[in-house]
Parts: structure tokens; sequence; C-alpha cells
């Protein structure tokens, strides 16, 4: 009798810890999936070089056999893009990349998705949280270096000016107030002009990454300029469509552009590298494509293998395009 006992309370006991012993080996890593849909909110289509980035990314995605895209266009209002990405939430897509309007303002929203479990993707322009390290809430940060470029563009713009004596005025035109890229060109910019004794930036405004509102900053610069006597020189920019719509004003003016006045920007537009070649615009430091194939790159890895890039910040690199550079680039530009 008790050993019917023993064998009976051993085979009880073999059951109860069988599952145990399954449950602590089962896989939580990532379930692969033969096609991942994708949600990607872009800031807008404020210049040449973003309907370009979202033209790429939309033809990257939709070409590969893997992925689906939700497109969504915030119309340049941050309050849209969060309205996005909380969509995108909903919907309970695989990933998310979006293009911060701003540097800030991304806390409760990255804290959804993180909730949600849907990695996040930031391109182009980084995000900042105020309390929480971003680098916790997102995959990586696929962009530029900014800083990088806006000392690369101020440097040859420095060089444009050969061995002309001061004081040398010039304009500042920077991008949306807030924007990490604006922030961070700007850095560059006067990292290197702020130590220049003969070159001083007279006037520095806004012209919010748009051509026509850049035009109508420049006419006002230039009146002042007239009324104080003040001789311009140079305009430095934050994006080649603010340089573009200023360099209308200055030719409306009277300014031989390219010649009584420096003009230098950054996105390498086709525009602008067409006016580099044709001498009426001076320098560019191009903004480089590629985010559609090496965001696919990192999701792939990261989806199918729970593989993070090595380092947070992928950096896309820059190049600058003066008229050899520039006159060589034209026949293969997208952008």
């Amino acid at each position: 009798m008790y050993k019917a006992q023993g064998v009976v309370f051993g085979l009880v006991l073999a059951a109860l810890i069988m599952p145990l012993t399954g449950c602590s080996e089962k896989k939580t890593g990532p379930v692969k999936k033969e096609k991942y849909v994708v949600g990607f909110s872009q800031i807008g289509s404020e210049s040449e070089w973003r309907i370009a980035n979202t033209l790429e990314m939309q033809e990257a995605y939709n070409k590969h056999p893997r992925f689906t895209m939700i497109y969504s266009d915030a119309d340049q209002k941050r309050e849209n893009q969060v309205a996005a990405i909380r969509s995108f939430i909903r919907q309970k897509v695989d990933a998310i990349i979006f293009v911060p309007i701003v540097a800030t303002g991304w806390d409760a929203i990255l804290t959804e998705a993180k909730e949600a479990g849907i990695p996040v993707i930031v391109i182009n322009r980084a995000a900042r949280m105020v309390s929480e390290n971003i680098e916790d809430y997102t995959v990586c940060l696929v962009a530029p270096d900014n800083v990088y470029a806006g000392e690369l563009l101020a440097k040859t713009f420095v060089d444009a000016f050969g061995d002309e004596k001061g004081p040398i005025y010039v304009a500042e035109l920077t991008g949306t107030v807030g924007a990490s890229s604006a922030l961070d060109r700007g850095k560059g910019i006067h990292n290197i002009l702020d130590k220049q004794d003969r070159i001083i930036i007279r006037y520095s405004q806004t012209g919010d990454y748009m051509r026509s509102t850049a035009k109508q900053v420049m006419e006002s610069i230039i009146n002042e300029a007239r009324a104080t006597g003040i001789k311009l020189r140079g305009l430095i920019s934050h994006s080649d469509d603010m340089a573009i719509g200023a360099s209308q004003a200055l030719a409306e003016a009277g300014f031989d552009c390219g010649k009584d006045i420096i003009i230098a920007g950054i996105d390498g537009v086709r525009d602008a590298l067409q006016a580099i070649a044709a001498g009426c615009y001076t320098i560019t430091v191009d903004n480089p494509l590629g985010y559609g194939d090496k965001t696919i790159e990192i999701l792939l890895d990261l989806l199918d293998n729970g593989k993070k890039p090595d380092s947070y910040w992928v950096v896309l690199l820059n190049a600058v395009y003066t008229e050899k550079e520039a006159a060589a680039a034209l026949p293969n530009r997208k952008y």
C-alpha cells in the first residue's frame, strides 16, 4: 500500500515539475514575420529636400517584399505628428519611424510606444526627452552630424572671401525654431564664424526652412541694411531652400548674387547646384539621403533577430559642393 502511494506521489510531483521546466526554456526572442507594417510620420513638405526624403522612403518600403508602409504628413505641426504616432500605436504596427519637427515634446508619445512594445526609429532630426534617456525609448537615430555640416559650411564660406579685409557683414537665416537641425547647424556655423575677427553676423533671423518666408525675411534685412549704411557681403543659411528664396530678394534688390554677395546653404538640392554651376550661388553642403535602405536594414536585423545597431547614432556623411563638384553632381541629382 505504501509503495503504491509513493508511486502516485512521484507521478504527481513529476507532472507539477514538467510544466515549470518547459516554461523556463520558452524562447522570448522576436517573432519573425513574413511581412512587417511600418508607420512613417514625416514633418511635411517644406523643401525640395524634404519632398525627396519622403519619396525615397516610400519607394524603398513599397518595393521591398517584406514591408508595408503607412505614411502620414504632419504639415509642419507637432500635434499632427503626435496624433499620427498615436494612430500607429492603435493600429499595432511593427515599428514606427518619424522625423521630429522640433527636438522636445515627445516624452508622452514615446512612453506610449514603449509600453505598447513598438520600436521607434528617429531619422534626420534628433529628438530629446526631458526626464528620460531617449536611447531607452528609441532604437536609434539615423541622421547626419548637423554640427559638422554647419562647421563644414562655415569653413568653406570663410575661404570664399579669400584675403578680403574686414569688417565683412553677413546675414544668417536659421531653420525652424526648436528644430534640432536648426540648433545643431547653427552651433556648427557659430563654432567657426564666432572665431573670425573679420566676419560679423550682423543679422540672424529664422526663415522656417521655407523659400517664401526666407524671401520676405531677406527683403526686410536688405531694407534695414541700406537704411543703416551696412554693406552686406554674405548670406549663410541653414538650408538651400531658404538661401534660394533669399537670393531672389537679393537679385530683385539689385545684388549680383555670387559676386556682390557670397551665398551658402545646406541640403545640396538641385536648384542650389544649378545656381552654383551658373556662378550665382557659392556653396552648399549636402544633406544625404539613403534613409529608406538604411532603416530597412536596421529593422530587418531588429525585427527578425532582435539585434540593434552597434551605435545609437547611425551617421550619414555630408559632402561640400562648390562650382566644380556641383556641375559633376547635377546629372544624377534626384532632388
